[in-house]
């Protein structure tokens, strides 16, 4: 199999010239809706019993098509569609979609006949199975099980999903998000989301990518793709279903019950500049926006509105995710205040007042002067009820929204920014005057939660993304991804975790390994205050095993402490250290594996009580310097390493040093490090460096 030509198969199968249908009269509305829509290839039909399908004589097998077809819709059996992906690969055909289902989502030998068509699948672009197809809404190629209302496009967003029902129903919408595609991807047995992006980025009538996503089968290949997306400027846009978290059960280490699924699943994300959002309805409005209006070149955000209400509204949904309400200069409020009354409030957000209500002379002198101070980007909250036509008074009600409408329309072309439209009641946007506003580039949204978020991710998205563009090799981005371990697995004790450390650069504490009855000699050579710990690789959590003797000040302390440890935890051997004092800050740093994203780097504030606070981030692997630094900022620790309250500030430098030290590490034993929990990591004042004043390692085979 090559990934090339399995790629230019998919092109062909996503862009087809001819379509090639196997089933039954299921078939015929689905056929019916692709000439309908304005396909203008050519369709076979496969059945050996029937005379025609929806208009089109059927042909008894595939051998009696004139040519290879560019895609062919398979709607029979597993066990059939197992037979013909390999007589189609053979034949030189481009792709084909399963519909048939009870493959690896039944599990047992469903997952089997899964494994057995990807083997077969060769070159061919193989859709699904488990899926409903997909649309090409700009070339009017509607190879999907059940038809939709979708209308042909020039260019919009390709939606691919995991759930066929989402895809219809997103097929089907009303809210006016442009698609260029939906993509039924069902289990992504052969291509998953990485392969539709990497074909589709090039297109010029695609602008974004949106996704439902359950699984990702291969997070490096997605990475790779991300990356491509990123660079072209075209946001991914992801609603990832079934978040969870591992249970804490299944953890040896304190790093690996911190992480979970779906911390591993917004590190990438964030990594890729990826916009997460909650909900179906979020996803095509955000969707909308950046492919109607495009992405502004910051966070400095106007908004106009005619209510007190949807201004504090707006104000309260942006203020938290740093978008910025830049407030108005002398200038402005004197331009501003004499078209409105005295007794009205001028700020950003505006309440331009009801009194101005369809006066759009007015309004065309009011936001023009809100829009001019170095703003990147307007929003306008306007109701609009003449769809409604049962009420007596929707003509004037929408005359009025439809004056603020011009007028905004007006005056972001005057300043050439983004301007999007919302209303502050979801139904009340006019679909009417849609059509027309999405024309000039202004996206019509649907309620002032959902197109005020949608507007403030895309410009938080151009934000990051000029940044991460910026570094000096953006491909860095791209994941290590997951490697097969070599060899049994084994944990090594503290002192074969620390020399591990110690070998990377890490510092540790002076001390030595001795049987208990000689803990107090040691204790003498290395001096108080001393720590005593039992030694074993038996004992992963030492505190809750009474396997720990802190702030031990003579060789008697030193020596009963050695004796209790003994006699509790039944260890031959004690590790006696010189006891750090003096640090700012507890910290932790873990390495876990994960069969999705490969080793995965937790940062956070240490200590016995880490599962409890749990105040750390999540970082994938190979990172940069930067990420460190802004994932130490995230932390609420992060207070502490600053200096709270007179307090002296720790050693971040060295505190980050660790950390990228700790990511050298994992990388040189991908094949043999399973975990590592460092904690806690003793930050000490600032130039004093950090510790290691305790670690967990499983390793496999013998190396330490």
């Amino acid at each position: 199999m090559s990934r090339a030509a399995r790629h230019a198969n998919l092109r062909r199968a996503l862009y087809p010239r001819s379509i090639c249908y196997i089933g039954g009269s299921f078939l015929e509305p689905a056929i019916a809706a692709t000439r309908n829509l304005g396909f203008a290839g050519s369709i076979r039909v496969i059945n050996p019993r029937r005379q025609e399908i929806a208009g089109e004589r059927c042909l008894e097998s595939i051998d009696e098509l004139d040519a290879p077809p560019d895609v062919v819709f398979l709607a029979v059996n597993r066990e059939m569609t197992n037979e013909l992906i390999v007589e189609l690969d053979d034949m030189g055909a481009g792709g084909a979609v399963c519909y048939a289902a009870g493959y690896a989502e039944i599990g047992g030998e469903g997952l089997v006949l899964e494994q057995e068509l990807r083997r077969r699948a060769g070159n061919l672009a193989v859709i699904g199975p488990n899926c409903y197809g997909f649309n090409n809404f700009v070339s009017g190629a509607l190879v999907m099980a059940t038809p939709t209302l979708g209308e042909r496009t020039v260019r919009g967003c390709a939606f691919i999903g995991q759930s066929g029902n989402i895809c219809i129903n997103v097929a089907n919408g009303r809210r006016g998000t442009p698609l260029s595609h939906v993509i039924s991807c069902g289990n992504q047995a052969v291509l998953d989301f990485a392969d539709y992006i990497e074909v589709l980025v090039d297109d010029p009538a695609v602008t974004s990518f949106a996704l439902f996503m359950e699984t990702l089968p291969d997070a490096a290949a997605f990475s790779r793709a991300a990356v491509r997306a990123l660079e072209a400027g075209k946001p991914i846009i992801v609603l990832k279903s079934g978040v969870s978290r591992r249970g804490a059960s299944m953890a040896l280490s304190h790093t690996a019950s911190l992480a979970g699924d779906d911390r591993f699943y917004q590190a990438l994300f964030d990594r890729l500049n990826i916009i997460r959002v909650e909900t179906p309805e979020d996803l095509l409005e955000t969707a909308k926006v950046v492919s109607v209006t495009g992405i502004p070149e910051g966070l400095r955000l106007a908004v106009m509105t005619c209510s007190g209400g949807d201004s504090g509204c707006v104000a309260d949904i942006v203020e938290p995710l740093g978008i910025e309400l830049p407030e108005l200069d002398q200038r402005q409020h004197d331009d501003i205040a004499r078209h409105m009354q005295a007794f009205t409030t001028i700020a950003n957000p505006l309440d331009y007042n009801t009194s101005n209500w369809g006066r759009q002379d007015v309004l065309e002198a009011i936001f023009p002067v809100m829009l001019r101070q170095g703003v990147d980007a307007g929003l306008l909250v306007v109701d609009a009820i003449a769809d409604v036509e049962q009420l007596p008074d929707t003509r004037s009600q929408d005359d009025g929204a439809a004056a603020a409408m011009r007028a905004f329309h007006t005056s972001v072309l005057r300043h050439g920014i983004p301007g999007v439209i919302t209303s502050s009641v979801p139904d009340n946007t006019s679909i009417r005057l849609r059509k027309q506003f999405h024309e000039a580039g202004i996206a019509m949204t649907h309620g002032i939660r959902a197109g005020t978020l949608s507007l403030a991710r895309a410009c938080l998205y151009g934000t990051r993304r000029r940044a991460v563009l910026s570094s000096p090799a953006p491909v860095d981005r791209v994941l290590a991804g997951p490697v097969p371990l070599a060899g049994d697995v084994r944990t090594l004790d503290e002192r074969e975790g620390k020399k591990v450390l110690a070998d990377a650069g890490l510092t540790i504490p002076s001390g030595e390994c001795v049987r208990p009855a000689a803990a107090a000699s040691a204790a003498e050579r290395i001096g108080y205050p001393a720590v005593v710990k039992a030694l074993s690789a038996r004992i992963a959590h030492k505190t809750e095993a009474g396997g720990v003797t802190l702030n031990l000040g003579d060789h008697h302390e030193v020596a009963r402490a050695a004796e209790t440890i003994a006699r509790k935890t039944g260890v031959r051997e004690v590790l006696v250290e010189a006891m750090v004092t003096g640090h700012v800050a507890e910290m932790i740093i873990g390495v876990t594996r994960d069969n999705t994203f490969g080793q995965v780097l937790i940062i956070g504030a240490g200590g016995t009580f880490v599962e409890l606070v749990e105040d750390s981030v999540v970082l994938l692997l190979p990172l940069e310097r930067d990420d460190v630094y802004r994932a130490i900022g995230s932390l609420k620790v992060s207070r502490l390493l600053g200096g709270y309250r007179g307090a002296p500030p720790g050693d971040v430098e060295a505190l980050v040093d660790a950390v990228v030290a700790v990511a050298a590490l994992a990388a040189t034993h991908r094949e043999s490090l399973v975990e590592l929990d460092i904690n806690p990591l003793l930050v000490m004042p600032r130039d004093g460096g950090v510790v290691v004043a305790d670690c967990m390692m499983r390793m496999t085979g013998t190396e330490t």
